[in-house]
């Protein structure tokens, strides 16, 4: 998978020379996979620390994507713990790879109450609207 964009700590996006922390400072209300692509829609939390001058919505977009999974159960809005990698015939979700290590790797996001999200893609990138900062 080719991303326009760095995971760091295993928690946030790094684009641009910006940085978003997603488990800190954004819920995640919506996953859709529509044809070849799939999206996961993300919205500033009200919280005190959060930055204003963060983008009030976030988009991941998945482009070619060849395999989508959503635990069974999950629901939204929720949070991220954790944003990692796994090689695609590795079904164990309890270690996460930190870095892109395998080009067809997929993505995983381990959401609150052992939910998650894996996408396998050839593309990712972040969508934001930074006039605001």
């Amino acid at each position: 998978m080719e991303l326009a964009y760095t995971i760091e700590q295993s928690i946030e996006l790094h684009t641009d020379g910006r940085w978003v922390d997603l488990h800190n400072d954004y819920d995640l209300v919506s996953a859709l996979c529509e044809g070849s692509r799939a999206y996961l829609h993300f919205v500033k939390r009200t919280a005190d620390w959060v930055k204003a001058t963060d983008p009030d919505h976030l988009a991941l977009v998945f482009e070619q994507i060849d395999y989508f999974e959503r635990s069974q159960g999950t629901l939204l809005p929720t949070g991220i713990e954790e944003i990692g990698f796994k090689e695609p015939e590795d079904p164990d979700l309890d270690w996460l790879m930190g870095q892109l290590e395998v080009p067809e790797a997929h993505i995983l996001f381990r959401l609150y109450g052992d939910e998650y999200i894996r996408i396998g893609a050839v593309k990712s990138f972040l969508l934001a609207d930074w006039s605001a900062s």
